[in-house]
């Protein structure tokens, strides 16, 4: 399929700059590219067992004397936990790299940022290393208080290509409403994603620097990773900063929120033995803030969540999801590399009971295929919103949402919602 020049997903995403994942069945069609790239149904693809080997087809009438409980017993403990397939899939990450960063210098302001007079004093922190990468730097307003705050951690959207933690300042409102809420406030950037899907695809370090778009981007699983890493950072220094670690949200816009969708309901990557003694902290967090943003970045599950056709979806937003995956969407449904990295990135799929509460916010119309929306419309429509307020009420969870389509009432808005959950 000849590459296109469409609307590019860089700038379009951007606004303002557990336990094991139950598998949902569906009834969609088959999904196959009607251009030159063959996609595997969406049913197969969806299976939890893509990547892993299936037990069913194993043989056990070898030994006649084992019993089918035996065989049961024998088969959970051969499949994997969800938190042991994510663990093995970023057992790589940051390999090698060493723990220099945490000496690097930062600023520290003990008077405060004078941008922000609140009624609560605070210490502010700018370019504070959180990885080994470039791009891996915070900025922290942290409260004096006698007892350890909350910590609201904002990450920024840009589509994974642009955009960075000063985002968070776009909103006048926001560190100022968090500080005198008794909340300290982190603003983080993250690696950035390639823009050009054939540059992607030529990639062979899925884990690179990103720091210049087209020369070193990073494959988005390890953006989200960053992510994660960014929370036990924060976690790692709670003592010393004053944090609550059980009291940590994570909230954004766009590429932001789907990133903090994500931290919130994959399983805990806490690595216990790590050399790196942020990674050996737990990632995850109480509540999540999801503003204008997307229901997964499996594409592969999209045509089912939006309820639009998969020709009008993949045609428009295939290169640009190939940027981001370094995968074809054919590789992604064929492969097991890519049938793999579609399960670690589908946040939605990995959405089960005992995941953090979350308000997921859209004012967008709902404009449907037939209407020919563009691309900004399609990668932040509020149908991705919705689904995800289905799946969180289907797993008897908490989450509230404010779209056109629905509303669950909330009184508040998604800074009021965070505070709530996080001053309970």
């Amino acid at each position: 399929m000849p590459m296109r020049r469409l609307y590019s997903l860089t700038f379009l995403l951007t606004l303002g700059c557990s336990t094991q994942p139950e598998r949902v069945p569906t009834n969609t069609q088959d999904m196959q590219h009607t251009t030159d790239m063959t996609v595997t149904s969406h049913v197969d693809m969806m299976r939890a067992e893509d990547a892993s080997p299936d037990l069913a087809t194993l043989d056990m009438t070898e030994n006649p004397e084992m019993s089918p409980t035996t065989q049961e017993d024998m088969s959970e403990e051969m499949t994997p936990s969800s938190q042991e397939r994510l663990l093995t899939w970023f057992q790589t990450y940051n390999q090698g790299l060493g723990t220099d960063y945490l000496t690097q210098h930062h600023d520290t302001f003990t008077d405060g940022d004078p941008r922000y007079n609140t009624d609560n004093t605070h210490t502010f922190l700018q370019q504070v290393a959180y990885g080994p990468h470039t791009r891996n730097v915070l900025d922290a307003w942290l409260i004096e208080s006698p007892n350890p705050t909350p910590v609201a951690i904002f990450i920024h959207g840009g589509g994974f290509h642009q955009g960075d933690k000063d985002t968070i300042h776009n909103s006048s409102a926001t560190i100022p409403f968090l500080l005198k809420s008794g909340i300290s406030v982190i603003s983080i950037s993250y690696r950035y994603a390639y823009r050009d899907p054939v540059r992607a695809i030529e990639s062979t370090t899925p884990d690179d620097e990103g720091s210049v778009h087209d020369e070193n981007g990073t494959r988005v699983d390890y953006i989200l990773r960053d992510c994660a890493r960014a929370v036990q950072f924060v976690r790692y220094h709670a003592e010393d900063w004053n944090i609550n670690p059980d009291k940590i949200a994570a909230f954004g816009t766009s590429a932001g929120a789907g990133c903090a969708m994500w931290v919130g309901m994959v399983d805990d990557l806490a690595q216990p033995d790590h050399s790196d003694p942020v990674l050996q902290h737990s990632s995850r967090v109480a509540v999540v803030g999801h503003l204008t943003s997307q229901p997964t970045y499996n594409l592969l599950r999209w045509p089912e969540l939006l309820m639009m056709s998969t020709e009008f979806l993949f045609d428009l937003l295939a290169d640009d999801f190939q940027a981001l995956t370094q995968h074809t969407l054919n590789d992604m449904s064929s492969t097991p590399e890519g049938q793999e990295l579609s399960w670690v990135l589908d946040f939605y799929a990995h959405m089960n009971p005992g995941d953090p509460p979350f308000f997921t916010a859209n004012t967008q119309d709902d404009i449907p295929e037939e209407a020919s929306p563009d691309t900004n419309v399609v990668i932040h429509h509020q149908r991705g919103h919705v689904a995800l307020y289905t799946r969180c009420k289907a797993q008897d969870m908490n989450c509230d949402i404010e779209t056109q389509i629905e509303s669950s009432n909330y009184q508040g808005n998604a800074l009021q919602y965070l505070a709530e959950k996080l001053l309970q």
